[in-house]
């Protein structure tokens, strides 16, 4: 209660509710990503699996990314906040499904855009966020099966044929649940 009265407090008094709700999604949601990934590292350390220091690195620039989505909030610039947010979520999930495949469970990551940007930018652009993610989980395989990507996992026929369609029916199934929600909402609230 005293975060979110504080994180309230940083926002401009002219934010229309619609603008607050978003504006806080984008904070929580950079403040939480930090948050997962401070613990992610600490739980590598505490159980002695911490490959290298370049983790740090990295996680300190996506904080540093985070921040400035935080800082665009609080600074009136909403819609700049929101796209930095789904952008940076996209690249990342694009980032893993590249590097590991689409067979972890972390390809499922996918969905933190598709929220946000039905949350945030609208129907129309999570319908498109959810359309790339499903092109993306069938073309990494497909390149990976040829030999023009590498990943850490080693390709399976099962990427194309269970995975890729799998993740995609999730997305489609996050996308109409939370489009029609965000549809609904519209018409209950003037």
């Amino acid at each position: 209660m005293i975060v979110q009265t504080f994180v309230k407090s940083l926002l401009p008094k002219s934010y229309s509710f619609f603008d607050q709700t978003i504006a806080l999604t984008i904070i929580y949601t950079s403040l939480a990503i930090s948050l997962a990934m401070v613990c992610l590292v600490l739980y590598w350390v505490i159980t002695k699996s911490f490959e290298t220091v370049r983790t740090i690195f990295a996680m300190l620039g996506i904080m540093l990314v985070l921040a400035v989505c935080i800082w665009l909030e609080i600074t009136g610039q909403i819609s700049a906040g929101a796209w930095t947010l789904v952008i940076v979520t996209i690249l990342l999930n694009i980032a893993n499904l590249v590097g590991y495949g689409i067979s972890t469970s972390a390809s499922s990551g996918f969905v933190l855009p598709i929220l946000l940007a039905f949350f945030c930018l609208g129907p129309g652009t999570g319908y498109a966020v959810t359309i790339t993610g499903c092109i993306l989980v069938f073309i990494i395989p497909i390149l990976h099966s040829k030999g023009r990507i590498l990943t850490s996992l080693q390709y399976q026929t099962s990427n194309i044929t269970f995975d890729a369609p799998t993740l995609s029916l999730v997305y489609i199934l996050i996308a109409v649940i939370t489009g029609s929600w965000s549809n609904s909402i519209k018409h209950i609230l003037p």
